[in-house]
């Protein structure tokens, strides 16, 4: 089964990626695998969030799981690189914060660190997007 993981921070801007992964999900088949990389001790609020998008999804129709990771900060683009191994993802969805590429470098980017670990290819969800997913309805445009 084709399997996309899901990495979210529990941030806003990183659930822009969850409705763009079910589209793809729904799409082609796909399992999704919420990944987090648990960086503090206690993340209870930040676990709860990432539980309630994993049962939105399977209301949804989408198989989907969650897999948090113990890392040490700055390392979570390693450790979403290492469930994606796990797994044997076919797909990493993850949402950028659309900072730049100047700031981005001097800020550090989960993103922009995960790209050169990944044994898979990766998604990236702009800062910017607003969008839906990608539906059925969207296929055609998406492959023309």
């Amino acid at each position: 089964m084709y399997t996309i993981v899901l990495a979210l921070d529990g941030s806003e801007g990183s659930s822009r990626a969850v409705p763009v992964a079910e589209g793809l999900a729904r799409r082609d088949g796909a399992r999704i695998v919420v990944a987090h990389a648990r960086t503090r001790a206690l993340e209870t609020a930040v676990e709860a969030m990432l539980l309630n998008h994993v049962d939105a999804l399977a209301e949804a129709g989408v198989e989907s799981s969650l897999a948090i990771r113990d890392g040490l900060d700055g390392e979570e683009a390693k450790v979403i690189a290492g469930v994606a191994h796990e797994v044997d993802a076919d797909l990493i969805v993850i949402a950028c914060r659309g900072r730049g590429p100047f700031k981005g470098a001097l800020l550090g980017s989960t993103t922009q660190r995960l790209l050169p670990l990944a044994d898979c290819p990766v998604l990236v969800v702009p800062g910017a997007y607003a969008g839906p997913g990608l539906g059925v309805s969207e296929t055609a445009e998406v492959e023309a």
